[in-house]
């Protein structure tokens, strides 16, 4: 089976003006350590802009987009699958996009860390976030880390939550938390995935939507000959 008809099948499983399903599916092709298969992935996106019925401006402003949130929704896995992976697939990317597209991204961090002030923001926002995420249950997920080594927290409020995942100005908190909920899926990691399973639904996410990352990670699965992941969503 040719992978094309593997994103075929995924992207029949989105809503028809979905364009979460591949970045979700560059996510997971990453945390299963096939990161050359972004590039085919990105080419699929490309090829389905190209068949739009609007002006070439449009066509390009479409794959800008489109680059920055895989961009995007690649960086914020690794928060699942670890930094290596991230670093293959945002390779993989970058050498799939097109000169002509790559000149007109963004060639500086979105995530400004200027001043302090800055900074200050982040980790409000990436308080804000966790406390969304976790709910009820915040105060004892927090306590743990900070019990487990205290260094954990710290990374976990001013590296990870701050920083990376609460920045929407690409992805959405409930974008940001279904990548989340793929990589973790294509990890096996039971435990994390269960917990971010209803920080997804908290940030607005249907068991629908888990649903469809359930069956995409399945596919990939399938399609790589990989043992399908145990945890459940």
């Amino acid at each position: 089976m040719a992978f094309v008809t593997v994103l075929e099948s995924i992207r029949a499983a989105f809503p028809p003006h979905d364009d979460l399903w591949y970045v979700l599916t560059a996510a997971a092709v990453s945390s299963l350590n096939h990161p050359e298969d972004v590039a085919h992935v990105y080419h699929f996106v490309e090829k389905e802009i190209d068949g739009m019925n609007v002006s070439a401006k449009e066509k390009e402003e479409a794959k800008i987009k489109a680059v920055m949130r895989l961009r995007d929704g690649i960086l914020k896995s690794y928060i699942a699958h670890g930094f290596p992976k991230t670093i293959n697939g945002l390779k993989q990317l970058y050498n799939a996009t097109p000169e002509t597209i790559r000149e007109k991204l963004p060639s500086s961090p979105i995530r400004r860390e200027s001043t302090w002030n800055d900074i200050e923001e982040q980790r409000k926002r990436g308080r804000g976030l966790w406390d969304k995420i976790y709910d009820r249950h915040t105060e004892r997920v927090a306590n743990d880390m900070y019990k487990y080594y205290p260094d954990l927290g710290q990374v976990a409020f001013h590296h990870l939550y701050g920083p990376v995942l609460s920045e929407t100005a690409i992805l959405s908190g409930k974008e940001s938390s279904m990548v989340l909920v793929t990589g973790l899926k294509a990890e096996d990691l039971g435990t994390q995935l269960r917990g971010h399973a209803y920080g997804a639904l908290h940030q607005g996410a249907t068991k629908e939507d888990l649903a469809r990352i359930d069956n995409l990670v399945v596919r990939l699965c399938n399609y790589y000959h990989i043992e399908q992941p145990k945890a459940k969503l």
